[in-house]
């Protein structure tokens, strides 16, 4: 299926397996440059190996979105590295967690927050973009 993002820059968080690597290998199959972020260092070593075999360029870091400034570095970093940024994928979730206060702030953290600071971080890259407004 060609959606027309050949040459588009691509960001997925959780992006080593399951859906979330789905994702980034349709994104590199269609020519996007892809970044990809989970905990699994040798995950996401294999993944970008993986991604790269598209001929696309692939990056990817260990890194854990309920940590905040690890992931707005992250982002900042994918975003100089590929030269811009034009898609964000957040794809990532907390949910097979308990049902106390502490696990759902956990959760929050998680899923909420990493979504806000993702786009955050991400978004002088996607004000910059050429490619947002032809979508």
């Amino acid at each position: 299926m060609d959606l027309g993002l050949a040459g588009m820059k691509a960001l997925v968080t959780g992006g080593s397996k399951g859906i979330g690597r789905a994702v980034a290998e349709h994104f590199a199959a269609e020519g996007c440059d892809v970044a990809i972020c989970a905990r699994n260092a040798e995950g996401v070593a294999r993944t970008v190996a993986a991604l790269s075999q598209r001929g696309v360029k692939a990056t990817g870091r260990a890194v854990d979105v309920a940590d905040g400034p690890a992931l707005t570095q992250w982002v900042g970093d994918v975003g100089t590295e590929l030269g811009g940024i034009d898609i964000v994928v957040s794809n990532v979730s907390a949910l097979a967690i308990g049902q106390d206060e502490a696990s759902w702030q956990a959760e929050f953290n998680t899923d909420m927050m990493g979504t806000v600071r993702a786009v955050n971080a991400a978004m002088p890259f996607l004000e910059e973009s050429k490619r947002l407004l032809s979508l």
